[in-house]
């Protein structure tokens, strides 16, 4: 019985061990790489979501125009509306992103058969211990949603205010979340 009992303390312990590995809250429980060895890799975006939303209040009146994107790992449709119905286009679209441990990055993205590619430098935007949120120059932080072997997800939200001075409110909401695959 005494056996069965420090089994168990035993394994709890491990569970525990094992679980705190765990950086960000969708990162697998158990991994023997670092973040920094998972994060560089070359990675191939399999979806992405962006939207937004632009608020204008001038007085009295108020006036709403939304933006959305949706990659489905091919094609990439834009959903406009700026308060008369929606304006959709899609066209062919793909991109990826090499992210190397000297601290650059090489990015390579195809817009309706145009290649644009871009190489700058990538870094941990927080303490050197928690390694949550990654930022890329020219483009932005990014919280790490799920930093695995093989699979990465980023998002980013942003919200902004601005009043001129004629009164006239502008407030814009962003939303962001990418999900990439190991190439």
């Amino acid at each position: 019985m005494k056996n069965k009992g420090i089994i168990l303390i035993a394994l709890f312990g491990i569970a525990l061990i094992f679980g705190s590995c765990k950086k960000g809250v969708n990162d697998p429980s158990f991994s023997l790489k670092s973040r920094d060895a998972r994060i560089t890799a070359d990675w191939v975006l399999n979806s992405m979501n962006k939207s937004g939303i632009q608020v204008i209040k001038v007085g009295q009146e108020t006036y709403t125009s939304t933006t959305t994107y949706v990659f489905d790992g091919t094609t990439m449709t834009e959903t406009s509306n700026v308060g008369f119905g929606d304006q959709v286009s899609s066209y062919p679209y793909s991109y990826e992103m090499v992210i190397n441990d000297d601290g650059t990055y090489n990015e390579t993205e195809t817009v309706d058969g145009e290649k644009f590619e871009t190489t700058d430098y990538w870094f941990w935007a927080n303490s050197d211990k928690t390694k949550i949120a990654v930022t890329f120059s020219g483009k932005g932080t990014y919280m790490i949603n799920r930093l695995a072997k093989d699979e990465l997800v980023l998002t980013q939200s942003s919200v902004s205010s601005e009043t001129d001075t004629d009164g006239k409110i502008t407030t814009v909401n962003n939303d962001l979340t990418m999900s990439f695959s190991k190439k």
